[in-house]
């Protein structure tokens, strides 16, 4: 899972939570408006007692305000979180694509240097990713070689994977 996918799934995560928690305040709210509008009509509040009314509903607006400050401020940090472990996980990617790639290498000068039978007994106990990227990265003519050698299921295989790749990547990676 990529780390914007993280990041999407914590901050959908906390919305839903954000969402729930205004409707049921709004829920419990409209009670106790319910309540205030009930002994209100029961009598005629007079004009201090509206006020107190207002006043209260002021305060229970700027507590309201100050819990959607406190959530925006941890969703904002849980964020700022999120992308770190993104950037991590992305370095952490990197590193290992450059590892692969390098261990890729090598085993593409090994297998070069091989003669092809020798080099297509090997590639036969491979696995197929493995042997597509080795592939990929080796001269056309050692390549044909190699496969000319293998198994031929296998080298079939092997084939309809590298023009595959090859057609997915617009022919970019890898040499001719």
């Amino acid at each position: 899972m990529t780390g914007k996918k993280i990041l999407t799934i914590a901050l959908i995560i906390n919305i839903a939570f954000m969402g729930l928690y205004l409707c049921v305040n709004t829920i419990l709210a409209a009670d106790d408006e319910k309540d205030i509008t009930a002994s209100t009509t029961q009598a005629s509040p007079s004009p201090q007692d509206q006020w107190e009314i207002i006043r209260l509903r002021q305060e229970e607006l700027k507590v309201r305000e100050n819990e959607l400050k406190n959530l925006e401020k941890s969703i904002d940090e849980k964020i700022v979180k999120l992308r770190g472990i993104e950037a991590s996980i992305q370095a952490s990617v990197n590193e290992y694509k450059l590892l692969s790639d390098d261990r890729i290498r090598h085993l593409v000068k090994i297998y070069s240097s091989m003669k092809p039978n020798a080099a297509a007994g090997l590639m036969n106990q491979l696995d197929i990713d493995v042997a597509v990227e080795v592939f990929l990265n080796m001269k056309g003519d050692i390549a044909g070689g190699i496969l000319s050698y293998m198994d031929t299921h296998r080298a079939a295989i092997i084939t309809k994977k590298l023009a595959n790749y090859r057609n997915k990547q617009g022919s970019t990676s890898g040499q001719p």
